[in-house]
């Protein structure tokens, strides 16, 4: 991540350095003054504004604040340190109009004539009063009419550069990303295996090297699974029903806990590191190929995806279970043509930037994995929210699918883990533990009713299944439970389960979450009861949000605690306490808690 970092910024002070060279020859070599006045009129803007379009205000204004210093120098001129500020001024000006913006004419003009009437003519004309003894008539008359000039020159020559030159800055700016992802992904197989912050939904990417591959998706059966919360533990449901049954079974989920090879796996046996290294091998001339052709790279997930579709492939797979990695519609998985069950799990609010902001908008991004060629036709879930359930059952309608929405009936308790019935199956009890996963292994059992499977590989299949990191008992005296629930719906089915399980005990809470998740109701929810808090970290991820800031903003939302930077330190404060351990917040921690699991204390 430092070396990423490190390459990002000597790019992009490469060539901020090259547009100030630009900007001081187009400045002191072709601008102009008309002799015997006082007015000034030169292009050392342009590749300034280019800067700012770019790599944004930062980089813009200190290239055009060097850039003047450089011309005053050059012209045998002592630097005025106020007017340089101006022209750093002007430049981050530039970088807010233009950076990650959509150029227009009315954008252009409101740039310039801000610069003009704020920069040009407000905070120049007192410096040429005070520093240079000019009169304040004769400063504002001419600062107004070299402004006003300027402002027109400026905006006809940058809308001008627009219109001729567009299709090569979008070029050059695509070929500015290509190059820096090139130096900070040099080793291909470090680059698949990084975390990666940003999400890049869309097809073409994976389209691309799957055309590149020869289709082997479409050579498996697929059961796809979307949703919310629950995909994890829903796919390990069917799974173990399918193995159960016989068949060979490859299994895709996101993200791992410990290694990431746990993300592809045929019958619980994570594929090992010479298959991992072999296939990415394959895939690596492959997604230069595609970058090449897009001038973007394939993300991480897109990599994995196809590197699942190729080991499943190879190692014939009677059936896949595919988890979709974010949304539906767009995801990598989604690119598959047919699938034998389609599932949506419990559907919440979470990944707005991406999805959207209502569940009905997330809803529709989901029932993007709804195909009309489904091979069985089914399309299984839960009873969700009414405009969600509005949403799914439109597009089961249009693909010409069956919607059927699973309720099972809670029969007992047996420890943390559930017995109930469902259609016409009594007495199923879940491997998984937790009061939220009767849905879980609902779904998959009526998956499992849809392909045909005898009841009792199902009845087998769900009372073995494992998921770690899902309300999983640690330890005991004191009892401590990892969970890793990270958005409201995921704390809700937490504490419900903490409720059932375990009533009104005292617990201390180790919590960990991502910069952007919203916590307010999270914490609310996990502060019923007596309640400690202790906040702590994720290593090594760039999402993750300090343990210090955490406790800031947790305390300013009413919840106070201890923090810790190293979740060993936290987890050993927890035990002292005596209470019942609750380690929540996110899966990303889990990693870093398996130390702290061979902690004798």
């Amino acid at each position: 991540m430092l070396k990423k970092k490190v390459n990002n910024q000597i790019f992009a002070l490469t060539v901020t350095s090259v547009m100030v060279a630009m900007s001081v020859v187009l400045c002191r070599f072709v601008g102009f003054s008309p002799e015997g006045t006082p007015f000034r009129f030169e292009f050392g803007f342009l590749p300034i504004a280019f800067v700012g379009y770019m790599l944004g205000p930062l980089y813009a204004g200190l290239g055009y604040l060097v850039a003047d210093v450089i011309g005053s120098l050059f012209s045998g001129y002592a630097p005025n340190v106020w007017i340089s500020l101006c022209q750093f001024a002007t430049g981050a000006v530039f970088g807010l109009f233009f950076h990650k913006k959509k150029i227009s004419l009315p954008s252009i003009l409101l740039c310039f004539g801000s610069v003009a009437v704020v920069i040009d003519f407000l905070l120049k004309s007192p410096i040429f009063v005070f520093m240079y003894d000019w009169t304040w008539e004769f400063t504002l008359a001419t600062r107004a009419i070299n402004g006003a000039v300027n402002f027109l020159l400026r905006a006809v020559t940058f809308y001008l550069f627009i219109r001729l030159l567009k299709e090569q800055m979008d070029r050059i700016s695509k070929k500015f990303i290509k190059t820096v992802n090139k130096m900070n992904t040099s080793d291909f197989k470090s680059y698949a295996n990084s975390f990666q912050a940003v999400t890049v939904p869309g097809l073409e990417r994976i389209s691309r090297m799957l055309d590149h591959l020869g289709h082997p998706e479409d050579k498996l059966k697929f059961i796809h699974i979307a949703g919310t919360n629950g995909k994890g533990s829903t796919s390990a449901n069917i799974a173990c029903i399918l193995e159960e049954a016989g068949y060979t079974v490859g299994k895709y989920i996101s993200p791992n806990l410990i290694r990431v090879n746990e993300r592809i796996s045929i019958n619980g046996a994570d594929i090992s590191d010479k298959d991992l290294s072999r296939i990415l091998g394959l895939i690596e001339p492959i997604s230069k190929s595609v970058e090449d052709e897009l001038t973007v790279p394939p993300t991480q997930f897109e990599i994995w995806t196809a590197a699942a579709f190729v080991y499943f492939a190879e190692q014939k797979c009677d059936y896949v279970v595919l988890e979709v990695g974010l949304g539906g519609e767009f995801d990598a998985t989604n690119v598959i043509k047919a699938n034998e069950v389609a599932i949506i799990t419990r559907l919440g609010i979470d990944h707005t930037g991406y999805l959207g902001s209502t569940i009905a908008e997330i809803a529709k991004a989901k029932a993007g994995i709804i195909k009309e060629n489904s091979r069985t036709g089914a399309v299984i879930t839960v009873e969700q929210e009414p405009e969600a359930m509005e949403v799914l059952r439109a597009a089961a309608e249009e693909n010409g699918c069956s919607l059927e929405v699973a309720k099972p009936v809670s029969l007992y308790v047996s420890g943390t883990h559930e017995c109930f019935s469902l259609g016409g199956l009594d007495r199923l009890m879940t491997g998984i533990s937790g009061y939220h996963q009767i849905e879980n292994a609902a779904l998959a059992v009526l998956a499992a009713k849809a392909l045909g499977i005898e009841e009792g590989f199902i009845r087998r299949g769900i009372s073995r299944a494992k998921n770690p990191a899902r309300f999983e008992v640690i330890r005991k005296n004191p009892t401590v439970i990892y969970d890793g629930g990270h958005n409201e719906n995921g704390i809700a089915s937490l504490t419900a389960s903490l409720e059932r399980y375990f009533g009104k005990a005292d617990k201390t809470v180790i919590f960990a979450c991502m910069k952007d998740k919203e916590i307010d109701e999270s914490l609310k929810m996990l502060s019923e009861n007596n309640t400690k808090f202790i906040y702590t970290t994720v290593k090594d991820n760039p999402r993750a949000m300090g343990a210090s800031e955490l406790a800031t903003k947790a305390k300013k939302l009413g919840f106070e605690g201890m923090w810790f930077d190293e979740i060993s330190d936290a987890y050993k404060y927890a035990l002292m306490q005596g209470n019942l351990v609750v380690v929540c917040g996110s899966l990303y921690l889990y990693k870093d808690f398996e130390e702290c699991k061979k902690l004798k204390i």
